[in-house]
This record gives C-alpha cells, sequence and structure tokens, in this order.
C-alpha cells in the first residue's frame, strides 16, 4: 500500500476527535508539519492521523499532498561529496556516525563505503529508527517487504562479492531503476556523492517500508 503525507498549509490546524468541527480539540500543528494519512473518513474530506502520540482527524482542505519527509531530508543534500584525499567531508562523517557498527576511525573516514550510513542519517532526521548499520543488505530486515515501490521507499540491490547497495526509490524504466543515494559515484569525476543515478532492475533485492 502506497504510504502519504500532507504539509500543512495553514497558520494552525487543530486535531481534532472526530471529523467534524464540533468535535473535542486534541492539538493545534503548526504551518510546515508533515504528517501521515492512516486513514480517511467516508466522505473523504478529513484525513485520520497520529501527531504528538495522540490520534485524531485533520480538515484535509488545509493541507497539500507531500513526498515523505525523509526523502525531502535527502534532496536537500544532493551534491554532497567525499573529498579526495586525507581530507574528510564533515557531512559524509556525520552521515558515519548515524551506524553504530563501525569503530570510531572508520566512521571518521569519508572513504568508508556511507550508502547505508545516508539513509539511517535521513531517516534519523525525522525521528525514525533505521538499522543503525553501515551494511546495506542489513536493510532487507527493517520494516516490511513491499512488492509495489512509492517515491521515497528503499530500494536495496546486490552487489559483487556480497555486498549491497541502498537508497531512495524515485522511478524505473523497463531495466532500470531511478535511485538518490549517498556513496554514488559520479561516473565523470569518479567522485562518490549523493546524487540521483540509475542502477540495473536485474540487481533489485527488494523494496522495504516501514512496518
Amino acid at each position: 500500500m502506497t504510504r502519504e503525507f500532507f504539509k500543512i498549509r495553514v497558520k494552525n490546524l487543530t486535531l481534532r476527535e472526530e471529523p467534524t468541527v464540533l468535535s473535542k480539540i486534541l492539538e493545534t500543528l503548526p504551518r510546515g508539519e508533515v504528517i501521515e494519512k492512516l486513514g480517511m473518513n467516508e466522505k473523504g474530506d478529513w484525513v485520520r492521523t497520529k501527531w504528538n502520540g495522540r490520534e485524531g482527524w485533520l480538515y484535509k482542505r488545509c493541507m497539500k499532498q507531500d513526498e515523505t519527509p525523509w526523502l525531502a531530508v535527502a534532496r536537500r543534500e544532493l551534491g554532497v561529496q567525499e573529498i579526495p584525499g586525507a581530507a574528510d567531508n564533515p557531512r559524509v562523517v556525520e552521515y558515519l556516525h548515524a551506524t553504530n557498527n563501525l569503530d570510531e576511525a572508520t566512521r571518521s573516514n569519508d572513504e568508508t563505503a556511507w550508502c547505508s550510513a545516508f539513509v539511517n542519517w535521513c531517516m534519523q532526521q525525522v525521528g525514525i529508527e533505521g538499522t543503525k548499520h553501515a551494511l546495506a543488505r542489513i536493510w532487507q530486515g527493517w520494516g516490511r517487504h513491499i512488492d509495489e515501490p512509492y517515491v521515497g521507499c528503499i530500494a536495496v540491490f546486490k552487489r559483487e562479492g556480497g555486498f549491497g547497495h541502498v537508497g531512495f526509490y524515485l522511478g524505473e524504466t523497463a531495466t532500470k531503476i531511478l535511485l538518490l543515494g549517498g556513496n554514488q559515484m559520479d561516473p565523470d569525476t569518479g567522485i562518490y556523492q549523493v546524487s540521483e543515478k540509475e542502477y540495473p532492475k536485474a540487481d533489485l533485492l527488494e523494496y522495504r517500508s516501514l512496518a
């Protein structure tokens, strides 16, 4: 099932106990907040969601559909890249510190494979716990398997030697999958960076989504 997210476009939007303006107010959400749709009322004009630990209803006309919040974070990182040589990009090092299975020296080296670290970091920025592991294929045990991808879901790929690659699904052709991910090599410069890049569909292991 495709997950849907909405961004609040009014100054304050009340979360109500029932899908009616006469219902009890549970919370007030600020403009710009992104929420996940958990359901709709029969008429389709109220969205059920959970915010700040409370489940209730928001008026749909006061919101606009938005992409997954972690993908919005990932898009803002496009262009971040390793620094060739002995220097290390502090932003890449920050990604690596979203994992806990590496020693400090390895996590402080921007030439350490960091695709999984990047995905973990993006999830961490929106309060979602990832795998906290630097190996890409560990994502096959995170969340739940889905057959039909949606923009922003996790895509896990195989690589030679039993290794893998992981990133966020953007779209596909008959033979390729477009991925937004970290540690993706620029074919012109040979430098690894956050980018949008196509990968062979034949190398896909699976799609994963939040549990």
